[in-house]
């Protein structure tokens, strides 16, 4: 008789969309390519949503054996649920593995109902596990792993590294098909065409860091792509460490483009794309944007501080090449972003903010995304030596999940996120992050954004210099934005004192939750006249000429998209498209009195604010598609 095996991925909600639990889809279809675990088990569902734990395991059929993925959205779910289905079925084998499990045996210390760890990436050892456990053999040869031994005292076996490049396709072996079969939902996916990282940043657990990369073949991989647009996958996330460093990532691109162009489908495909292979990426992004499949072109820093850098591992390009790239990308008509993160050892809320507005300097005007630094259990900065050298403080809070339903009383996940280090205390942080608020919220989603660069240009005053003084006035002056960032203030404080996440949600703008710079942005946009009429008198400060503030201001309102305005005309006394144009291009265009009338237009239209705060804000933020400068040809002379 088979015995009967369970795995859980509990994943989040995203408006009416789940990801297909791959993990426990590539563990599935690997054991189950060996004859003797197709004999010896049967797998029933998997469990991909955060179920009620009780319901949940009142459907199961005498499990045997039930595996946990954690990620550090579900693992406190996990832990409930193993907890729960240990007391009802207490000979249940009882396995977790996934990149939330320590790469030690703490696990097997903390909580008595797990019986077995995997570490690192699974396949292999789950296989061996469950044939271990039909043959009642011993553990002790199974490398990566963590189990009992007859006392209960926790041992870990040897740690080798993985060289298999060839797995099974759980598309392809119809692993999720009576998952895809519930019409209640939609369903994205993951696309993964190979394993493994050359670098080695501190704060990664991609798993394999600082490892040889293993290709999966690309039969493999255009067959899952064909699978992907047959069973209309509007979103694909490649998770791939370095898209773009290999050649025939270009032929992949290309497959993608081919499906959009003959099925429609996949729709939209993110990546994280290789930063020492500028040529081959901008192609692959060229390629991505010409068919509207790309997300825009990743220009990652994570911070703009040698020291920092050496800190955590990792080298950028030169601020030239950075420069140069922005400039490459905005004349091809491609969106560009970039990654910050605050929190990161010898960071100092100086450093930070400068940095910010030092990307501002080299041209980086269409997305800016600062991340907080969040402490992995399976990367480096997780280690008794770094904690103790950087004197790393983190705080444990619910998840801190955005674009998702409120998780306040879902038992999901929680972030142990960085709030202080030896060169930045608590205080620090919450000011550099009200600060990165403010640039954020205000110059890349685009609602002062051409007033800033007119007042840098024309004015010579430095982005720090504008924004630090309007940060002071947001948060201590102003009418209007004092009461927004009192709220910021107040979630960050919280936040530190183990209060609350780090989320905004508000039902204007839908039921799903924002992180704070998108919240702000929001509110402010939606009262827009009086926003206006607020920044308008910190900004006479340094524009005495109340025609240029006028016509400035005209021009700055008009070309923020906004839901039920989609298509309108703007008379204005200088070229200011053209002006802001090249500012953005990294070039010069002198401004000059010119009457011309603009025309606004977009492909993206809204009618209200929870759809415009969905496809703008939440789907459009990388491809800055809340700005009609932002877009090619949206802004024409009439």
């Amino acid at each position: 008789m088979k015995k009967n095996a369970y795995l859980v991925q509990a994943g989040c909600l995203y408006g009416n969309t789940y990801y297909l639990p791959y993990a426990v889809g590539m563990l599935i279809a690997f054991a189950t390519d060996d004859e003797r675990i197709r004999e010896k088990y049967d797998f029933k569902r998997i469990i991909y949503s955060l179920e009620d734990i009780d319901e949940s395991i009142a459907s199961l059929e005498n499990p045997s054996f039930v595996g946990f993925s954690n990620s550090i959205w579900n693992y406190s779910y996990n832990l409930e649920y193993a907890k729960k289905l240990k007391a009802v079925y207490p000979d249940c084998v009882i396995e977790f593995g996934g990149h939330h499990v320590p790469p030690t045996t703490e696990f097997l210390e903390k909580y008595d109902f797990i019986d077995i760890l995997i570490h690192r990436k699974g396949e292999e050892a789950f296989r061996d596990v469950l044939l271990a456990l039909d043959a009642q053999a011993d553990f002790a040869d199974i490398p990566n792993i963590s189990y009992r031994l007859a006392d209960g005292t926790p041992v870990q076996t040897k740690e080798t590294k993985i060289t298999i490049s060839e797995y099974p396709s759980p598309y392809l072996c119809g692993v999720f098909d009576d998952i895809i079969k519930n019409d209640n939902y939609r369903f994205s996916c993951v696309l993964e065409t190979n394993r493994g990282c050359p670098y080695n940043c501190c704060y990664c657990d991609w798993g394999e860091l600082n490892s040889k990369v293993r290709l999966f073949s690309l039969e493999k991989v255009f067959a899952e792509l064909d699978w992907m647009a047959e069973h209309k996958m509007e979103f694909v996330y490649c998770v791939d460490a370095n898209f773009g460093m290999f050649e025939r990532d270009e032929l992949i691109a290309q497959k993608l483009v081919e499906l959009k162009e003959t099925k429609g489908y996949p729709n939209r495909l993110q990546v994280s794309y290789a930063k020492n292979e500028s040529d081959r990426v901008f192609r692959i992004n060229k390629l991505l944007a010409d068919h509207g499949i790309g997300k825009g072109a990743t220009l990652a820093m994570q911070t703009m501080e040698p020291s920092v850098l050496k800190n955590i591992g990792r080298v950028n390009i030169s601020k030239e090449e950075y420069a140069k790239q922005i400039t490459r990308y905005r004349e091809a008509g491609i969106s560009t972003y970039t990654e910050l993160i605050l929190g990161l050892p010898g960071e100092t809320q100086d450093s930070f903010c400068k940095g910010l507005c030092e990307v501002l300097e080299l041209g980086q005007h269409s997305s800016v995304s600062a991340y907080y630094c969040e402490l992995l259990p399976n990367s480096s900065l997780a280690s008794k030596e770094s904690l103790e050298k950087f004197q790393i403080k983190t705080v444990s809070s619910a998840l801190n999940q955005y674009h998702c339903e409120s998780m306040d009383d879902v038992l999901s996940g929680h972030s142990g996120i960085v709030v202080a280090t030896s060169t930045m205390n608590e205080d620090e942080w919450i000011r550099a992050n009200e600060f990165s608020t403010c640039v954020q919220s205000f110059h890349h989603f685009g609602i002062l954004q051409c007033v800033a660069m007119y007042i840098r240009k024309e004015l010579n005053v430095p982005y720090y210099n504008f924004y630090s003084a309007l940060y002071k006035y947001v948060s201590e002056e102003s009418a209007f934005c004092k009461p927004i960032f009192d709220m910021v203030s107040r979630v960050l404080h919280n936040f530190v004192d183990g209060k609350g996440g780090l989320t905004y949600q508000n039902d204007i703008f839908g039921k799903i939750t924002y992180p704070l710079e998108e919240a702000v942005f929001l509110l402010c946009l939606y009262d827009s006249e009086k926003f206006y009429a607020d920044i308008r008198t910190f900004v006479s400060r340094y524009i005495q000429d109340n025609e240029m503030l006028d016509e400035l201001f005209s021009y700055q309102q008009a070309v923020v998209l906004r839901p039920m305005k989609n298509d309108f005309t703007l008379q204005c006394k200088y070229n200011f498209r053209d002006y802001f144009d090249a500012i953005l291009r990294n070039t010069f265009v002198p401004l000059q009195q010119k009457e011309v009338c603009y025309r606004f237009t977009t492909p993206f239209a809204t009618d209200d604010w929870v759809e415009y705060a969905k496809e703008m804000v939440w789907y459009g933020r990388r491809n800055g598609r809340m700005m009609y400068s932002s877009m090619p040809n949206t802004i024409a002379e009439e």
